[in-house]
């Protein structure tokens, strides 16, 4: 039991880093003005928004930086 759960985080650990790596500004343009300008690996995911809506990751370009978002800032 303890051997197959070293294996569970050990895992998710990985796929923590790879997530951490992928969609990051390398992927993306260096200086964005728009999300237009911004291309890269997005996961397929969505997530709950403060609003109650659900938001799908998309790229959004803050403060001249591609990000991956989920929620609208509306």
């Amino acid at each position: 039991m303890i051997k197959a759960l070293t294996k569970a985080v050990v895992l998710s650990a990985a796929l923590m880093a790879l997530g951490a790596t992928i969609g990051t500004p390398a992927y993306a343009a260096e200086r964005c003005h728009a999300a237009s300008e911004c291309h890269g690996f997005l996961p397929q995911l969505c997530k709950r928004c403060p609003n109650g809506r659900d938001g799908c990751a998309h790229w959004a370009c803050v403060r001249h930086k591609c990000v991956i978002a989920y929620c609208s800032a509306r």
